[in-house]
């Protein structure tokens, strides 16, 4: 029964139902399935939407629908996987850069993210460079992203780069950059150590930048 429910919350993830994915998660949960055999379930359908998006079968409506069906799912689950110690892949903070007020972009690298086994912050829009170094303190991350979608945006991801050394954490970890105003071409003039042009760019990026 449990393996066929597994099987129906997959489905229902590729295909973006969101209230489905998140009332199977619930039968599960209740069913006493582990929460850590759910999560590799839902990454695994997560892996599925991504290998359709690069085929072109699924284009970016579809990637925020199953995105946000993940993230539903998921929140069902994360304290579970909190109280049982589950370890994820990493963790991630995201921001779009100081002045900049573009969201969409960021909050499917979130989901994807999300769907390829990463805990995520996100910290919204218009985020200051020291806030980006405080918040990597506070959530102990290892990985730093900053997001710009205007070319007049771009200048704050050098100081984020500066606020992360200036905070003596620039060493401890890893600083991507992403937005429709940056190319590969910024990565060493913002001072990061790597760049996504897609969603799922991005999560290949930060998986070889953490060897996972």
């Amino acid at each position: 029964m449990s393996e066929q429910l597994l099987q129906t919350l997959k489905d229902n993830l590729i295909h973006g139902n969101i209230d489905e994915v998140s009332s199977n998660v619930k039968e599960l949960v209740e069913n006493g399935v582990d929460s850590k055999k759910i999560l590799d379930e839902m990454i695994s359908a997560m892996n599925v939407v991504g290998e359709k998006f690069s085929k072109n079968e699924y284009f970016l409506p579809d990637l925020i629908l199953s995105g946000n069906a993940m993230r539903a799912g998921l929140d069902v689950i994360l304290p579970n996987l909190k109280a049982t110690g589950a370890s994820f892949k990493g963790k991630v903070i995201l921001g779009s850069v100081q002045g900049d007020v573009h969201d969409v972009g960021k909050s499917i690298v979130h989901s994807t993210l999300v769907g390829a086994g990463y805990e995520v912050i996100d910290l919204g829009v218009d985020v200051a460079p020291e806030v980006f170094a405080q918040k990597a303190i506070e959530h102990g991350v290892d990985v730093v992203g900053a997001s710009a979608y205007m070319t007049t945006t771009t200048a704050m991801l050098p100081k984020v780069n500066e606020a992360l050394k200036e905070a003596g954490i620039r060493d401890k970890v890893k600083f991507v950059i992403g937005g429709a105003a940056t190319s590969e071409a910024y990565v060493e003039w913002a001072g990061a150590d790597g760049w996504g042009e897609t969603a799922w760019d991005a999560v290949e990026t930060i998986n070889n930048l953490l060897k996972k």
